[in-house]
C-alpha cells in the first residue's frame, strides 16, 4: 500500500511537470519566453492592422500609439484649507492611467524593443465650498526619425487651467533610440509650467529639437534648441529672457535643418540660423 502510494505521487509530479513545461514554452507574442521591455513588462508590439503611427527605420518598423495600463504612477495633490491657502501633497498610486506606447519590430517581423511614457495622477481639492476634481495628465510626444535612428521628445503636461502641477511631475526627457533600445536619453529638467512651443525635425540625417520653457505667470522664461547628427549632439544652447522688454531669444515653435546640418528656427520678433558654428539673429523689419 505505501509503494502504490509512492508510485502515484511520482506519477501525479510527472504529470504537474510536464503541464508546466507545456505552458511555459508554447508563450506566443505575450508569452514569457519573450524578451523584456526596457520598462520591465513583457512585449506587445503590433505587427498588422495598426491605428497609431509607424516609422520605417532600416532595421525595422517603430509603432507609437495611445493606450492604458494599470501601473504605479506619480500622484500630485492640491488641497484649499480653511484659510484659503493652497497645500500641495505629492506621492505614487496604483491605478488604470493612459499611457502611450513605443516599440519595434525587426525587418523579421520579430519584437525588439517598446517603452511605455506615463504622466502621473491629480486631484484639485478647493475645500468645502470648493470645486474637487482629479485626472490623469498624459505625457505629449514628438517623434521623428532618420535611417537608424528614432528620436523622442516626452514631455509632462498638466490640466488646464491648473498648469502648476506641472511643477511637482516628473522631468522631460528626449530619447535618441536604435534598433537595441535606447541610445541616448537626456534629462530636460521640468519647468513651473510645461514646455510650449516645441518642434522636432529631421531631414534625413540631422535632427533639430528646440522648446519654450514659460514663467508662472505665462511669459517666457527660456528657450532651447539642440540639433543632432546620428548620436552626437552637433549644437545644443539655452536662450534666456535677461530682458522683459525683448522677446529676441525665445522659440515660438517651429524650425527647419537642411542637408549640411544648418538650421533655422523661430524668434519672437525675427528667426536664427546656425550654421557652421555660426550663430547669427535675423529680426524683423518691424521689429
Amino acid at each position: 500500500m505505501k509503494r502504490l502510494s509512492v508510485i502515484l505521487v511520482f506519477l501525479l509530479a510527472l504529470v504537474i511537470g510536464l503541464f508546466a513545461v507545456y505552458f511555459h514554452g508554447s508563450g506566443g507574442e505575450n508569452g514569457s519566453n519573450l524578451p523584456p521591455t526596457q520598462n520591465g513588462s513583457f512585449l506587445k508590439c503590433p505587427s498588422a492592422a495598426f491605428s497609431g503611427q509607424k516609422f520605417s527605420l532600416s532595421w525595422g518598423t517603430a509603432f507609437l500609439e495611445n493606450a492604458s495600463e494599470v501601473r504605479r504612477v506619480p500622484f500630485v495633490k492640491f488641497s484649499v484649507d480653511v484659510y484659503g491657502r493652497t497645500n500641495v501633497s505629492t506621492g505614487e498610486l496604483t491605478a488604470k492611467v493612459p499611457v502611450v506606447v513605443l516599440c519595434a519590430r525587426g525587418i523579421d517581423g520579430k519584437p525588439l524593443w517598446n517603452i511605455t511614457f506615463s504622466g502621473y495622477a491629480w486631484a484639485y481639492d478647493g475645500g468645502r465650498y470648493g470645486v474637487k476634481e482629479n485626472g490623469t495628465a498624459v505625457p505629449g510626444v514628438l517623434i521623428t526619425n532618420t535611417s537608424d535612428y528614432l528620436y523622442t521628445l516626452v514631455y509632462q503636461t498638466a490640466p488646464r487651467p491648473s498648469s502648476e502641477f506641472r511643477n511637482y511631475a516628473p522631468d522631460d526627457y528626449f530619447y535618441v533610440l536604435g534598433k537595441n533600445g535606447t541610445v541616448r536619453k537626456f534629462d530636460l529638467g521640468r519647468g513651473f509650467l510645461p514646455l510650449r512651443n516645441a518642434f522636432l525635425v529631421s531631414n534625413g540625417s540631422y535632427v533639430l529639437v528646440g522648446f519654450e520653457r514659460p514663467l508662472p505667470d505665462g511669459s517666457p522664461m527660456s528657450g532651447y534648441v539642440m540639433i543632432l547628427n546620428g548620436t552626437e549632439v552637433v549644437w545644443s544652447r539655452t536662450f534666456h529672457m535677461n530682458d522683459p522688454s525683448c522677446l529676441c531669444y525665445v522659440i515660438p515653435g517651429w524650425g527647419k535643418i537642411d542637408g549640411n546640418g544648418c538650421a533655422t528656427f523661430g524668434l519672437y520678433d525675427g528667426y536664427a540660423t546656425y550654421c557652421n558654428g555660426t550663430l547669427t539673429f535675423h529680426q524683423n523689419s518691424n521689429g
